[in-house]
């Protein structure tokens, strides 16, 4: 919002071409700039399906190694490209992409497997093994590439979370999916709530690559 002194339209008009949305006149007061704040705010599209003519978007995010960076890029793609859907399924998809992602990077980036893990966390050691395992040159430069497409036409968010490790041995958590979870199994229970939320999620031969998509409302 540009605010400037009566006469001043050169100024005006460079802020409105460069990307200003309204002008107020100084000396501004507060219920007028409330107001038009109220109008920005209308403006500006709230998710992707609010834009006009949008029938596709492309998002491609790529992550260190470290676990730590995984809920703030959860947040960010949720904000870009789920905000649309009901609530309950933005937590699935919240909770889904924090599981598939962490497990890229523990898993995939650092080759920490799910003993490995259990047992410094027991020790209170998780953060320590997590620094140790990124200081080895063999997983210090591994990454993982999260690409996430909203097509309007097949009415579908589709993500895909690749990583640079070895892979897993993903097809036994997946030909489960109708059976009960044991509570006692938590090795691949993550996976298998994700693939109960998300019924196509699946994963390359190698085990290095999941997808799954999200129905539009």
């Amino acid at each position: 919002i540009m605010m400037a002194e009566e006469g001043n339209d050169v100024t005006i008009l460079e802020a409105l071409r460069a990307g200003a949305i309204d002008y107020l006149q100084k000396p501004v007061i507060g219920e007028e700039l409330g107001m038009a704040l109220d109008r920005a705010l209308q403006a500006v599209p709230q998710t992707v399906a609010d834009v006009a003519g949008i029938e596709q978007a492309e998002y491609r995010l790529v992550i260190g190694a470290d676990p730590a960076y995984v809920e703030t890029s959860v947040a960010w793609l949720i904000q870009g490209t789920a905000m649309g859907l009901p609530e309950t399924q933005r937590l699935h998809l919240r909770a889904t992409l924090i599981e598939l992602m962490v497990n890229a990077v523990e898993h995939g980036s650092l080759e920490i497997f799910y003993q490995e893990k259990h047992e410094a966390l027991a020790k209170d050691q998780y953060d320590g093994l997590i620094a140790q395992r990124r200081r080895d040159a063999r997983f210090a430069k591994r990454r993982v590439t999260v690409r996430a497409c909203y097509d309007k036409t097949a009415r579908c968010v589709r993500y895909a979370i690749t990583d640079e490790g070895k892979g897993f041995r993903w097809k036994s958590f997946l030909t489960r999916a109708d059976k009960p979870c044991d509570s006692r199994d938590a090795n691949g229970r993550g996976v298998f709530l994700a693939k109960a939320f998300f019924p196509d999620l699946t994963y390359n031969e190698r085990g290095n690559e999941v997808t799954f998509s999200v129905p539009l409302p």
